[in-house]
């Protein structure tokens, strides 16, 4: 396998509040919601995706990956504290492996492919911040941080994520997507039966 030198991160410990129950645990047909964009991760160019998972989650989503080759799980023992300290979990491993950069990837978002995450690999320069996907000028995750960045994810608080960091001048490109439905996630109960009438035909 040819080296990227890049990781991803695949935050997966949110607390579901507006949902009510763990959307990881979600089922679309015979498969988990947790695990759709992660099969897209291990089959991408990443050398190594970390998932980032929540105390007390029973790991139901990932059993179908348990001898999967470049996956490592982590705990967030803060995950209460919002998206920000699961980047900052998931930067710190990403940092001992010498990762030149992260791709962050969320578990919620179903219909990410493993040609978007290669793509952003492919599109990365080292004089680059970041590579992200936008839709009408809204960037959107996934998205490619250089490890320049990985400082100041560090000091991110509460739920701020890498939007954050992308708002606030950093040196990178776009890639323009003319549809959104790539970024489609569940939040509620709506999103989710809206994702069940129309699975897999968006």
């Amino acid at each position: 396998m040819d080296h990227s030198g890049l990781v991803g991160i695949y935050l997966a410990a949110g607390r579901s509040s507006r949902l009510g129950r763990p959307k990881v645990n979600l089922r679309l047909g015979n498969r988990l919601l947790g695990g759709i964009a992660l099969r897209e991760a291990l089959e991408s160019k990443l050398d190594v995706t970390f998932v980032i998972t929540r105390q007390g989650d029973p790991l139901e989503w990932l059993a179908p990956f348990s001898n999967s080759e470049g996956l490592r799980i982590i705990e967030c023992k803060e995950a209460d504290k919002g998206q920000s300290a699961s980047l900052r979990v998931g930067v710190m491993a990403a940092a001992e492996t010498g990762a030149a950069g992260i791709v962050v990837l969320l578990a919620d978002q179903p219909f990410v492919t493993t040609k978007m995450i290669n793509q952003l690999i492919d599109e990365y320069h080292e004089s680059e911040q970041f590579v992200a996907f936008s839709h009408h000028g809204v960037m959107k995750p996934p998205v490619l941080l250089a490890n320049s960045l990985f400082p100041r994810i560090k000091e991110l608080e509460g739920d701020q994520g890498a939007r954050s960091l992308l708002r606030s001048g950093c040196l990178g490109k776009q890639i323009k997507l003319n549809t959104d439905v790539y970024f489609f996630d569940v939040d509620t109960e709506e999103d989710y039966q809206f994702l069940l009438k129309n699975w897999p035909f968006l």
